[in-house]
């Protein structure tokens, strides 16, 4: 009788310079049938390893002949055929998409044709090791002829192995099987390294699911080296879940068969909120790893987008520079085309990106196309790579026969973790510094669409709920600062309150970032407390029993601020710092200059007759608001902004009303002034929204201010729907449609402080979206609302009601030609705590500064009191105008010790003192971190 011959009847093969488009089921139940011949069973005294056939050739089947048939797609054999089998003495089997079935079809098919065979039987252990040598069969076939190269695998000799193998299973010695199933797969990396000689780098990841955490790829328990993606927070749930899963993790991270790439502590839309807010999570997350793990992050990565341009720049700062460059949603990132760039922001600061997208381990598809996915990455990188990655479903069975062929040679290559895999590796790219445009991230359809979006409170607030933790953020950074101020004064005279108090605004800031929705009371409670202690301390020598205001300004640079405060019964003289003053019963509205970092004293009430104020101009009509710098109109059609002009050049900059997409028209009931000056200005429009058979859809109220000195026109939009907003986000909206007359003019749009032109059509920013056109600049303040969409070449909508959104009002703003736009927006929503005084003024003067930046394109995001109590304060700062140069920090008192700091707190060099003053050399674009110590 002649050795038995195995067949897998089908007119596909493997795919090899080009993909192979069948369907999931298709592809499945070809890889079965292939793997199924090699089962000790079916392979036993064979004459040659199995082999792809035409189902045209053996329509009449041969004796002794065993045929896999897939069975999908529908097998093209006379209808009779499995009779045909019978009668000729051959046997066949059905593969299906699933292995199970397929081998259970084996056995059957088998037990008729040689019933009592103890191979028919072997459990899965023994089985494994031959379905992988059979995988690395066929793909090296495969590879030979992708590459064009003869094919130089001595099938012969490899067949001998496996047959030995097979002999061998019965053997005492449990290894002996394994050693010849050693030496074939030995043979077929020699067969490989004929193709390609070097180190080819497997890359398993891990993206761990939080509702999945028990679903671990199969190479982490046999001892390959897995790349486990998790932020801080999960890595504490699986501490808290699965102790023993973080254990064995910990295990495999010291003896480098694991990573943990990740490094924020929350998976949450950084790119969108504070530059505060992302150095915490970046931060926290590390602490908390390297807590859990006993090992630091040395690989940035997340699930969710999280990737802009200024990312090099913060991961340097906190002592990371490696990074995944990758999106494992539907984000968008620039293409690469190497598997490692070098990433630089635009300080000059580089990271390096790992670029190569991995492969899905869950879809039989990766493994069809493994030869096509080798051909490609052999011709075309410096280093041949290949990624699989898992995201809470079970791997393909393929999978498990690459890592068994793997266990016995590196046939297809080196599992490795991304560190190793960087150490090896040189990028094969330098990259310019990213624009804003090469990274978008769609979170305003996550927060609006994703399952359960109604009863989540993150998705109520999808796009008002960035503003408020915005205002929230810097109510806290401002409790920080005025505690750091008071630190200061302080001296070694800091009382045991105010350390503790240092403690619980530590204690605050953890809680408010792990939160991701209001009320923020206790933030506002905080900055109060903070801003007390500070008051109290300016007004200790004060002598004056006049009750007053201590107006704070928390930002390093000066700020006109307007107030409204409820107990002025009458006009105040215009003495500095007081600007503009002007009564509503016993409500005075007031403009106070504040220094930066500093302070500003005003009475309540004066003991003499102060007369009217003499004014230029008349601040509001029923049609216009103004103040000394610019002057706009309101559209008695639409209600909203029909132009606002600079008193120089009177060219009308822009225009602005409330819209509905994707139609909607505008009838307005009121436009009044309510406010003539002499401080403010102020004309309210109302009015509805109506759809194309004059329904209406909204009711609005727009309030539009001009305070005297101040370089901004404040809009406050009430929109409350009667037609609910339903669908895609970015099509059905409520928004404020903002147009300009020049199709040419620019658009730029601050990302974390820098400005990047954008021609986007959707330009994500909830900084200021920056109009230049002729030589003049325009910019739109949305007040942390982030989501804008263009509307063609001149028009620009700042969303505000989409589906889920329960806020009703908003606060925009409008400025001309700002030089430091990102300074205004700051300014916008950083608050200026008033402190109700008894005495006054300070016995200082009614005002004056505390610490002073000499440097207008630096931009101070927090200060902070040294820890534990010490005499000392750290201060973060931010270039935002793109210039190199010296600057200057003067301090309240003589500094004896400067030194510059990451954001960890590790010294990295030291700052030169004199006098009151720090000197830095400031890089542009730079982020640094200051500590200065005064005893």
């Amino acid at each position: 009788m002649s050795a038995r011959e195995l067949i897998l009847l089908s007119p596909y093969r493997l795919p090899t310079q080009n993909a192979l488009y069948l369907g999931d089921d298709d592809v499945a139940a070809f890889l079965n049938a292939y793997s199924a011949l090699w089962h000790p069973a079916a392979a036993n005294g064979a004459a040659a390893p199995p082999r792809v056939a035409s189902p045209y050739d053996y329509e009449e089947p041969s004796a002794n002949h065993l045929y896999a048939v897939p069975q999908t797609p529908t097998p093209m054999l006379p209808d009779d055929w499995p009779e045909r089998v019978r009668k000729a003495g051959a046997a066949f089997f059905y593969a299906t998409a699933e292995r199970d079935t397929t081998l259970a079809n084996l056995r059957e098919a088998l037990r008729n044709g040689a019933s009592g065979d103890p191979l028919i039987d072997l459990d899965a252990a023994r089985i494994a090791p031959f379905f992988g040598i059979g995988y690395g069969h066929g793909q090296i076939d495969a590879l030979f002829e992708a590459m064009s190269h003869d094919n130089l695998l001595n099938a012969a000799e490899l067949w001998q192995e496996v047959q030995q193998a097979i002999a061998a299973l019965g053997d005492p010695d449990a290894d002996a099987s394994r050693r010849h199933l050693r030496a074939a797969a030995e043979r077929l990396l020699a067969a490989r390294e004929v193709l390609y000689a070097v180190t080819i780098h497997l890359l398993d990841f891990l993206l761990l699911d939080p509702d999945h955490l028990s679903t671990w790829p199969a190479s982490f328990d046999k001892g390959l080296p897995l790349n486990v993606i998790a932020c801080a927070s999960l890595l504490e749930r699986l501490a808290k879940e699965q102790p023993e899963r973080l254990a064995g993790l910990r295990e495999r991270l010291a003896g480098t068969l694991a990573e943990v790439i990740g490094g924020p502590y929350l998976e949450r839309e950084d790119p969108l909120l504070p530059l505060e807010s992302q150095l915490w999570n970046l931060v926290k997350g590390q602490a908390v790893t390297k807590e859990l793990l006993g090992q630091e992050v040395r690989v940035f990565g997340r699930k969710r987008f999280g990737l802009h341009p200024q990312l090099p720049l913060l991961l340097n700062t906190c002592g990371m520079n490696r990074v995944l460059l990758l999106a494992f949603d539907d984000s968008v990132v620039p293409p690469h085309r190497t598997a490692v760039v070098n990433w630089p922001s635009a300080d000059g600061k580089q990271v390096e990106g790992f670029t190569r997208t991995p492969l899905p381990a869950d879809t039989p598809q990766t493994f069809f196309h493994l030869a096509h996915h080798l051909n490609r990455t052999i011709m075309h990188d410096q280093a041949a790579t290949l990624a699989l990655l898992h995201r809470g479903k079970p791997a393909s069975p393929w999978y498990d026969d690459l890592l068994e062929l793997s266990r016995l040679a590196p046939v297809f290559g080196k599992w490795d973790t991304l560190s190793n895999y960087f150490n090896e590796v040189l990028a094969g790219d330098y990259l310019s510094p990213a624009s804003a445009d090469d990274f978008h991230g769609d979170y305003l359809n996550e927060r609006t669409q994703a399952e359960g979006a109604p009863a989540n409170p993150v998705n109520r607030q999808p796009v008002s709920g960035f503003a408020d933790q915005a205002r929230a953020r810097r109510r806290l950074d401002t409790a920080w600062t005025l505690a750091a101020i008071n630190r200061s004064l302080a001296g070694r005279n800091l009382s045991e309150d105010d350390k503790a108090f240092h403690a619980d605004l530590a204690r605050l800031e953890d809680t408010f970032e792990g939160r991701a929705v209001g009320p923020f009371d206790d933030v506002a409670a905080a900055e109060e407390r903070s801003a007390a202690t500070l008051a109290r301390r300016l007004l200790a020598g004060a002598k004056e029993p006049t009750p007053g205001y201590l107006v704070l300004n928390p930002c390093g640079f000066r700020r006109r601020v307007a107030l409204e405060l409820a107990d002025i019964p009458a006009l105040l003289p215009l003495n500095p710092p007081l600007i503009a003053c002007q009564t509503d019963g016993i409500t005075g509205r007031v403009v106070v200059e504040v220094p930066a970092f500093g302070f500003a004293w005003i009475p309540k009430q004066t003991y003499t007759t102060v007369p009217p104020h003499p004014s230029r101009l008349r601040l509001a009509d029923d049609r216009c608001v103004r103040n000394d710098i610019f002057e706009a109109e309101i559209d008695p059609a639409t209600g909203g902004l029909r132009a606002i002009r600079d008193h120089r050049t009177r060219v009308n900059r822009l225009g602005q009303q409330l819209v509905f997409n994707p139609g909607s028209s505008t009838r307005v009931r009121s436009i009044k002034a309510t406010s003539t000056g002499p401080a403010l200005g102020e004309v309210v429009s109302e009015g509805d929204l109506l759809n194309t058979r004059q329904e209406v859809l909204a009711t609005f109220r727009q309030r539009f201010r001009a305070w005297v000195g101040r370089p901004v026109l404040d809009l406050h939009v009430e929109i409350h729907p009667v037609k609910a907003v339903e669908g895609y986000p970015w099509h059905a909206y409520y928004g404020a449609r903002f147009a300009w007359r020049d199709e040419r003019a620019q658009l730029v749009r601050g990302v974390n402080g820098t400005a990047h032109l954008t021609t986007h059509p959707r330009p994500v920013t909830p900084d200021y979206v920056e109009l230049r056109s002729m030589g003049q600049s325009t910019v739109m303040f949305p007040g942390g609302l982030p989501f804008h969409l263009r509307q063609g070449t001149r028009m620009l909508d700042v969303l505000l009601v989409t589906p889920g959104e329960t806020a009703r009002a908003f606060d925009l703003a409008v400025g001309l030609d700002r030089e430091y736009p990102v300074q205004t927006a700051l300014g916008m929503i950083s608050p200026a705590p008033v402190v109700a005084t008894t005495h006054g003024p300070p016995h200082v003067g009614a005002s004056g500064w505390l610490f002073h930046l000499d440097a207008p394109n630096l931009m101070l995001t927090s200060l902070r009191p040294g820890p534990d109590g010490a005499d000392a304060v750290t201060a973060r700062l931010l270039e935002c105008g793109g210039h190199d140069g010296p600057a200057e920090l003067r301090c309240v008192r003589n500094p004896v010790r400067a030194s510059v700091l990451d954001a960890r707190g590790n010294a990295l060099l030291e700052a030169s003192t004199h006098g009151d003053a720090v000197h830095l050399e400031v890089a542009h674009n730079d982020l640094l971190q200051l500590r200065v110590e005064f005893s």
